[in-house]
């Protein structure tokens, strides 16, 4: 049975190679899901049977596992950098905006004191 699933695989993975499927849609990429699907297997059996045909399909579609591995570390690298650097931004808006706040607070203040020095009489407008 194993040399006949593998006969099979060997089989499907050349009519893919060669864009004639007869399962799979032509349009379709070379995956190892396409080449199960191609061949009547579950994808897992390619993946814990025939690691040779699963690294050959990678092979062909550029995704060997220390290459996808390699790709998923520096994206997840850069996505940590990016996000380093949002934190510190937050950190240096949230600075801002207490800073505001405070200058706000001075400027009510100030506002209050002139409008109730203003209404006490004892103050004259000048040009207004």
């Amino acid at each position: 049975m194993a040399a006949t699933t593998e006969k099979n695989l060997r089989n499907a993975l050349i009519r893919l190679k060669h864009g004639r499927p007869k399962v799979v849609d032509k349009r379709r990429k070379i995956s190892i899901t396409a080449l199960a699907e191609e061949a009547g297997v579950k994808d897992s059996t390619i993946h814990n049977r025939y690691p040779d045909i699963a690294a050959e399909v990678r092979g062909l579609t550029g995704n060997t596992h220390k290459a996808q591995r390699d790709d998923k570390s520096a994206k997840l690298k850069a996505e940590k950098e990016k996000n380093r650097k949002l934190r510190a931004y937050i950190e240096e808006l949230e600075s801002d905006v207490r800073k505001l706040v405070s200058i706000n607070a001075t400027l009510d203040s100030a506002n209050e004191q002139l409008k109730a020095e203003l209404s006490s009489g004892n103050v004259v407008r000048i040009g207004g």
